[in-house]
């Protein structure tokens, strides 16, 4: 079933579950999140299955990586990152 995403993250609950170094390098590079991402990051980070659709460049791309390497880094500061492809 498809279903219409209804949550919109505020940036602060965005920026609570993203590793410090990921934190600080988004913050100094774009200082907010976009409304794709807004809707996407969390839900990234909560392992649901999504689809983005919006406009080119409005952040979908990164969303996607930005969950993925948050995950990466937070592994790899637990000493559980594993010499595989993820």
């Amino acid at each position: 079933m498809i279903t219409r995403a209804d949550r919109c993250y505020s940036d602060e609950e965005i920026l609570e579950i993203l590793d410090p170094l990921v934190r600080e390098w988004f913050l100094s590079t774009f200082g907010s999140f976009s409304p794709p991402q807004r809707y996407a990051i969390m839900e990234i980070h909560k392992q649901n299955n999504i689809i983005v659709s919006s406009p080119t460049g409005s952040g979908k791309t990164l969303a996607a990586f930005l969950s993925i390497i948050n995950e990466l880094v937070i592994l790899a500061r637990n000493d559980m990152l594993e010499d595989k492809i993820y």
